[in-house]
């Protein structure tokens, strides 16, 4: 099988990853830690990257306000068999903190998209050679995830080191939605929008 267009763009999303964590070097917002290291551990429920998913995430940028993730998730099935694995990248932009009462702040705006893999038995990381050419534009494993959503995050001193933990909400697409909304006016926008929930704390 030769490798699918999916499969170059993977690559360059990879190599444009290392170029992020390059410049993590170069952060001075606050204490940080070894250049490769990740800036934040996350805790994701829904966001069509499983039913549950974890990772880590750098940010870089300034004021730390762009952020890259790499995270992995599961869907389960009826048996181990049939459950979805889901491998993602995303990089987006959060605003900065505003006061919202007492040591809460909220970031109105979180804005990006990620580039997702699934692993199942129904997902094909190949253009299968059953289908005719042209019948896919793309993998059916491979998705773009574009998202928006809001944060409440809590800062506290620990060993003259700032740290914090924050709770998002998104909302959420995918390329194969909005193309059949586009195609079929009869598609809601609820039904292809997916809500998620999640958690971030600083290392």
């Amino acid at each position: 099988m030769k490798p699918s267009f999916f499969h170059k763009q993977l690559l360059v999303l990879l190599f444009t990853a290392l170029s992020f964590l390059a410049q993590a070097q170069e952060k001075a917002d606050r204490p940080k830690n070894k250049w490769y290291a990740p800036d934040y551990l996350v805790l994701q429920h829904a966001g069509l990257i499983g039913f549950l998913s974890a990772g880590v995430g750098y940010d870089f940028g300034k004021h730390d306000r762009t952020n890259m993730e790499a995270m992995y998730g599961f869907t389960p099935g009826y048996d181990i068999k049939h459950t979805n694995h889901t491998f993602t990248l995303r990089t987006y932009y959060q605003s900065n903190p505003k006061p919202l009462f007492k040591d809460v702040k909220i970031s109105f705006i979180r804005a990006g998209a990620g580039l997702s893999l699934t692993v199942g038995q129904q997902f094909e990381s190949f253009f299968p050679e059953r289908y005719p050419e042209g019948y896919y534009i793309w993998p059916t494993a491979a998705r773009i995830l574009p998202f928006v959503g809001t944060a409440l995050s809590k800062e506290f001193t620990s060993k003259n080191r700032i740290h914090y933990t924050e709770f998002y909400t998104e909302l959420g697409t995918s390329d194969v939605m909005l193309v059949d909304k586009y195609r079929n006016s009869g598609i809601s926008m609820g039904d292809i929008v997916n809500l998620s929930f999640g958690l971030r704390y600083m290392l």
